[in-house]
């Protein structure tokens, strides 16, 4: 491991130098694998942005479809709540009391007020 070198001064000795290895094999694999992991990172980045994409495209559609079912909604509460106060009219009411029932308008001496302390 050690030489000498001269034979005037026999302290002096110089190392060998070590015998280089090739590294170069770690390096081509790292190389390889730069450009590999780049190239999953932007796949990864597009199938993101396509999934985003597709995600509010598929929800602008569903609030569109909501937004007809409110209309339709609204538009049928309009028609029940016209169709109630029809229902409840009085007008009706006293022609199924008429026709249907066989009621009739109270005559003057039918109708019998009771004080209100009576009642309680």
């Amino acid at each position: 491991m050690w030489q000498t070198i001269g034979s005037a001064s026999p302290g002096v000795r110089v190392a060998s130098r070590p015998v280089a290895r090739r590294p170069a094999l770690r390096w081509e694999s790292l190389a390889f694998l730069s450009p590999a992991v780049l190239g999953l990172l932007i796949l990864a980045a597009a199938l993101l942005y396509v999934w985003q994409h597709t995600s509010v495209v598929r929800l602008g559609y569903e609030i569109e479809q909501l937004r007809e079912r409110q209309a339709a909604l609204v538009q049928e509460s309009k028609g029940l709540r016209l169709e109630l106060g029809q229902l409840r009219s009085l007008r009706r009411v006293e022609d199924i009391a008429r026709k249907r029932l066989g009621m009739v308008a109270p005559k003057p001496g039918q109708v019998v007020v009771i004080p209100e302390s009576v009642v309680q």
